[in-house]
């Protein structure tokens, strides 16, 4: 049994496995993975890649499935404080994504300087998913001091 609680209730449709897979696979494979960030004013610029054909699909596939999870406020981890705030605050913040060789290109960006907080969290999340893999996904998130 589950020790997390999950606010946005525990997803197990065909689409969340789907997604899940992806995110299991980008994990396992974290190695192979190389994300570089710019921090903006509002947000963030950054790019994930990999050098294997394979993999880059998967983090295409991936980053699709989650601009449709995040537009239609069908929250991932909701159990970790910062992705929940990522879900209740979606309306407020922008998300931009490209295809790009061997990745993708994200813009992620909020018109409020507390929601930039949690953009730069989430960023730091994902710079730890891909140094750390499996070792970093079952921890909660990096989080802004206001978010309690």
């Amino acid at each position: 049994m589950s020790d997390k609680s999950y606010r946005h209730g525990h997803g197990s449709d065909e689409a969340h496995k789907r997604d899940q897979a992806l995110f299991a696979e980008l994990l396992e494979q974290h190695k192979q993975l190389k994300r570089e960030t710019e921090k903006l004013a509002n947000g963030i610029l950054a790019r994930t890649i990999s050098e294997n054909p394979r993999l880059a699909q998967v983090l295409i596939d991936h980053v699709e499935g989650m601009e449709k999870r995040f537009a239609s406020g069908r929250a991932i981890r909701s159990w970790d404080p910062l992705f929940a705030a990522l879900f209740e605050f979606r309306e407020q913040i922008q998300m931009e994504y490209r295809a790009i060789e061997n990745g993708v290109e994200a813009r992620i960006t909020s018109d409020d300087p507390r929601l930039v907080e949690l953009i730069h969290s989430h960023d730091q999340t994902l710079h730890q998913f891909v140094d750390y893999g499996y070792e970093k996904s079952g921890q909660q998130s990096p989080k802004p001091d206001w978010l309690d």
